[in-house]
């Protein structure tokens, strides 16, 4: 490979007050970027410490020899690697170390040969500092062939320009334990073009779309980064909470004839632990994840009947004291596979809350929610394959099988409950919608894939203008992001910015958030999101209510649009938060269908018209008492 150097330029780069001359650039431009960084590992001894290198060009590169450093020490590939392209490689201290954080192995380990399979590579082994430093890709000839700066380090010349690439902080996320990683474009999921800047990486502060992002170990970005889109023939059933959906979801359940797989952040309906049992029973396989920290005493003799009945039932945790961090800050996704062919997705746990097995002809009591059932192959397909790479304990340390722990267990003698329901709602929702035919379908996930604003929800309602409408029932849409302190200037909600911009371009736009569960008190609340929201509403056809219409809460996160003739429905587990679009698993999926969109319609307008609480003024209620 024809390599020409400018042996007029020097180049240096400076770690404090140390100046540590490099060789000079390379002249010719490569098309291998560094593109992500991992330089403060959660693990003991940070052994996991790792740089990725991706070819963004359309030929491979001949890497042999080049090296991988910091400015003080530097390791070299062996003479015969290459890169292909489009292909992105690990290079880790250890590859073991590596494995046990990420899942897989990397391509080229420096620290010593912890793994046979994994190559090595030889020199000078770097150290990248928590608080600071410089990373850089050298030619054969020790040429700066890319290079990025990031925490308190300085790095100058043709190489960088402006500050340093920072860990994105907004208070739920970890610090310890970040990836840097380099913008991905939407069309492709390829880096951004390279400016030498920190405005081509991921956690730029100042970028609302692209920006503002973090990552972790075990996250799947790149494999899910688009979203799953959908066209085959499909059959399509909508289920209301509380409505009808316990009977909606007993009948899938009774319906399994060969496997039941389930994600889902908790299992506490003890009749439909007993449908599951009926089918364990029966020969039907159940493989389920849940999330530990949502475990009740109900939720341990669930697991725990499921177990004995012969299914498996797997926790995801964190496990301080391994220095295991949960990939997810919840696994908060909620959906079923039955027989491998049979989707349900939607925005409720399996508890009495949202699902009460009680006779709905004297009324009943819940939250409102709602699911898909589809037999569509292709989101069947897509969320078995979410659910293959979050249930993996081979590969992942922080999920665990029920029962090896003594707090699995519940109680001594423990009772399940078995009361549900009310009489306080009369439900409007009698049966389910049911249709069938080619409806385009798209599965959205969090955290690779919810804030694409080419598809997903944000790209659905960007196309929302003069004419349309956008219905929007949420368990709660902050007012902003950010860490608690902040505002709607600084950090925007993405989300609540879109459907307000909708209305600015002439949509009519109605958004009804929770006032169950909402604490009016809190400056992000959903009173305070009604507010800002209201204020609007002299210009632009928009308007905030809040409502609990079935007798615990709106829990449901809908998204409803009428645009060119067409109707869509956006309905699964994805709250109005930074915490839910950033760091939890989360499930959704978007169907185009009128007819769909009529039903769920008119079960908004029905909640909607139930209330006319619309905040406007910041007070909070003032409370009366007798003497």
């Amino acid at each position: 490979m024809k390599r020409k150097l400018l042996a007029a330029l020097l180049l240096f780069g400076m770690v404090g007050a140390t100046e540590i001359p490099l060789s000079v650039r390379a002249a010719l431009s490569h098309d291998v970027l560094i593109t992500a960084v991992y330089f403060d590992p959660s693990v003991t001894g940070e052994a996991s410490e790792a740089v990725e290198l991706r070819n963004v060009g359309a030929a491979q590169v001949d890497i042999g020899g080049w090296g991988v450093g910091d400015g003080e020490g530097t390791v070299r590939f062996p003479t015969d690697a290459v890169i292909e392209p489009k292909e992105a490689i690990w290079v880790a201290r250890s590859a073991a170390a590596f494995l046990g954080e990420f899942g897989h192995l990397p391509a080229y380990e420096y620290g010593g040969d912890s793994m046979a399979e994994v190559v090595d590579m030889t020199g000078s082994v770097p150290t990248f500092t928590n608080t600071g430093d410089q990373v850089f890709l050298f030619d054969a000839d020790n040429a700066v062939v890319d290079a990025m700066v990031y925490g308190d380090a300085t790095l100058g010349g043709a190489d960088w320009t402006g500050g340093a690439v920072q860990r994105f902080d907004f208070g739920s996320s970890a610090l310890e334990g970040q990836i840097l990683y380099r913008k991905l474009r939407e069309l492709d999921g390829m880096p951004v073009k390279d400016t030498n800047a920190l405005q081509d990486w991921a956690q730029d502060p100042l970028d609302t779309v692209r920006g503002k992002k973090v990552r972790y170990p075990g996250w799947d970005l790149e494999q899910f980064f688009q979203t799953v889109k959908s066209s085959r023939w499909a059959e399509v059933k909508y289920c209301v909470a509380p409505d009808h959906l316990y009977e909606c979801m007993r009948d899938e359940i009774n319906g399994a004839m060969t496997s039941i797989e389930m994600e889902m952040y908790s299992l506490d309906s003890a009749p439909l632990i007993d449908a599951l049992l009926t089918r364990l029973d029966a020969g039907v396989s159940a493989r389920i994840l849940l999330d530990a920290s949502a475990m009740d005493a109900q939720g341990k003799w669930g697991c725990q009947q499921i177990e004995q009945h012969g299914g498996e039932c797997w926790l995801m945790e964190s496990k301080p004291q391994a220095k295991v961090r949960k990939r997810y800050f919840s696994q908060h996704a909620k959906w079923l596979v039955i027989d491998g062919t049979r989707a349900l997705v939607g925005s409720e746990n399996m508890s009495a809350d949202a699902m009460p097995a009680d006779d709905k002809g004297d009324g009943t009591k819940g939250s409102r929610g709602g699911f898909l059932v589809t037999s569509n192959a292709q989101v069947a397909h897509a969320a078995r394959e979410i659910l293959r790479r979050d249930l993996d304990p081979e590969h992942h340390a922080d999920v665990r099988r029920w029962g090896t722990s003594t707090d699995d267990f519940p109680p001594f003698g423990f009772v399940p409950d078995y009361k549900d329901g009310g009489d306080v709602y009369a439900p409007i929702a009698t049966a389910p919608f049911a249709s069938a035919g080619k409806l385009p379908m798209q599965v959205v996930q969090c955290p690779e894939n919810c804030l694409r604003v080419s598809d997903g929800l944000l790209g659905l309602v960007k196309g929302v203008g003069q004419g349309d409408t956008l219905s929007i029932e949420m368990l709660y849409e902050y007012l902003y992001w950010g860490e608690g302190k902040s505002n709607a200037e600084r950090d925007p909600n993405p989300r609540l910015e879109a459907y307000i911009a909708a209305a600015k371009r002439g949509a009519r736009v109605r958004i009804l958030l929770d006032s169950f569960y909402d604490d009016f008190s809190d400056p992000r609340s959903n009173y305070e999101t009604c507010v800002y929201v209201n204020r609007l509403s002299r210009e632009y056809d928009i308007e905030c209510r809040l409502a609990n219409p079935t007798g615990l809460g709106i829990h449901i996160k809908l998204a409803l649009v009428e645009k060119g003739g067409s109707g869509f429905v956006h309905l699964g587990s994805i709250n109005g938060s930074e915490t839910s679009n950033k760091l939890n698993r989360e499930l959704a999926v978007q169907v185009e269908s009128s007819d769909a969109h009529a039903y769920w319609k008119g079960i908004f307008e029905a909640d909607w018209a139930g209330t006319d609480f619309a905040p406007h003024e910041r007070y909070l209620p003032m409370l009366l008492f007798e003497k």
